[in-house]
């Protein structure tokens, strides 16, 4: 939004208006380099220093004041007349003409309200107090050397750069030739001749780009109990998802992991063309994209590939729109799963439990002096993750995991005829063998162990029986 500024029109002034003056590239009176055509202002840019550099030709002994143009002009258009005194009469900054030589002015507010938008970029008007004598003169750009320039810094992400901008366009208007025009000159006046006359001013421009507002985009990943793509009352993020920010040619940009309440962002991003690509954990489907008359509570995702349509974001703009839903199926039902899939699948985090209706089920006979009793998701979750009946060095511990994830694709649905004598053997042996006596069983023993746990591992991957079920996230995990 560009703010309004107060117009100060005095009726005998004399100011010298600076817009935009071009440099000569051969010239050597500029500071550093001049990286005015290498170096445009990126979003997140600030400025930390203005500095106009003008040079006096002929000196005058008095203070010339630099103050904001609040009207457009241009350079061989402009009069005392059409330009109507379109300047702020609060002052810059300022500089003393007592001897030639070059002069600066700290124009820092100024130029920062061009950049980020608060002020039209219309140049600098120079003046002199009302009635000094004599007035002074400045070289211009379209003198040889010495032309007047603007060098700015800014505070980058990559570190400070400071870039001189030649000036675009100058001029000067007199009052008592009010309809004539002095754009083209060498040289620019500011002040008053003698005691008496009229006024002179100078206008000049610089063309300082604007550093683009920074812009973000982000949201939130969230289980859809309900699997119908619209964020209702009660459904809970998804922490851990990988989210990548992408362009619209297919390049991942950015990279971000979705907090402990689902949500992710993307900011400090320059205005452009950006599109999402979300990563579904292992186990989960995305729900049906834009469903809904909300598009704040809608799933945003192609369920296809998991990336969202491109979106363009403007300077400044937060868009939090950008959603995923998730959920995971129910298990198919005639083929085999590996204990991995059981264990991702008891309920422990956002995912829904699809164990726990296949319980209870014995390990070993039932009521045997050592056979375990699973009668809740807890206990099925211990037993497949193979860290509390033993670990996985243990043989009767892996066996656990394989039998009971077995006896689950079998509650299932599952033809368990290939495995039904591995079955019976290993609950007989379990029925009185625990965990703790794995390292006592002689040879033979652990021997028959391996046998059987390899026979149902065989089983739950389909290398026997039925067939493995074809689902994401059902990895072998043994």
């Amino acid at each position: 939004m560009l703010k309004a500024s107060k117009l100060l029109v005095l009726p005998i002034v004399a100011a010298i208006m600076i817009a935009g003056c071009s440099q000569d590239p051969d010239q050597t009176n500029l500071i550093g380099p001049d990286l005015s055509a290498a170096y445009v202002p990126a979003a997140g840019d600030a400025v930390t220093s203005a500095t106009l550099y003008v040079y006096v030709w002929q000196s005058s002994g008095h203070n010339v004041t630099t103050h904001q143009v609040t009207a457009d002009w241009a350079e061989a258009a402009v009069t005392w007349n059409n330009f109507g005194g379109a300047f702020n009469g609060a002052a810059e900054g300022s500089f003393l003409a007592d001897s030639p030589g070059w002069r600066t002015v700290n124009l820092t507010a100024l130029v920062t309200a061009w950049s980020d938008g608060s002020y039209s970029n219309f140049g600098v008007l120079l003046k002199q107090g009302f009635q000094e004598v004599p007035r002074t003169w400045i070289y211009s750009r379209e003198n040889a050397t010495n032309q007047p320039y603007l060098e700015v810094c800014y505070s980058t992400a990559g570190g400070p750069v400071c870039v001189q901008y030649p000036c675009t366009g100058d001029a000067s208007i007199a009052e008592n030739l009010p309809n004539d025009n002095f754009g083209l000159i060498n040289t620019m006046f500011v002040g008053w001749p003698a005691i008496g006359e009229l006024e002179k001013q100078a206008l000049l421009r610089f063309d300082v780009p604007p550093v683009p507002e920074v812009a973000s985009l982000g949201d939130f990943v969230w289980y859809d109990d309900n699997e119908n793509g619209i964020q209702d009352a009660g459904e809970v993020g998804i922490p851990g998802v990988t989210v990548h920010l992408m362009d619209c040619a297919g390049n991942i940009l950015a990279t971000a992991v979705t907090n402990a309440s689902g949500y992710y962002l993307f900011s400090n991003l320059m205005p452009g063309n950006y599109n999402v690509h979300f990563v579904a954990p292992l186990g989960f489907v995305f729900s049906p994209q834009d469903q809904g008359g909300d598009d704040a509570l809608d799933s945003d995702v192609n369920p296809a590939n998991g990336m969202t349509i491109c979106t363009t974001l403007e300077g400044g703009e937060n868009d939090l729109t950008w959603d995923a839903g998730l959920y995971m199926p129910p298990p198919p039902e005639g083929c085999s799963l590996t204990i991995g899939y059981w264990k991702n699948h008891a309920g422990f985090g956002p995912q829904p439990d699809y164990l726990s209706q296949f319980l209870p089920i014995w390990l070993g006979t039932a009521g045997g002096a050592r056979s375990i009793y699973v009668n809740t998701v807890q206990i099925a979750y211990d037993i497949l993750t193979m860290q509390v009946y033993g670990t996985p060095t243990n043989g009767i511990t892996k066996l656990y995991a394989q039998l009971l994830a077995a006896k689950l694709n079998i509650a299932n649905g599952a033809d368990g005829s290939a495995i039904a004598g591995t079955i019976a053997a290993a609950d007989a042996f379990l029925a009185n063998r625990y965990y703790l006596n794995w390292n006592s069983l002689s040879k033979t023993q652990k021997k028959n162990v391996l046998a059987w746990l390899t026979m149902l591992d065989n089983y739950n991957n389909g290398i026997i029986g039925p067939g493995h079920c074809d689902i994401i996230g059902d990895g072998n995990d043994e």
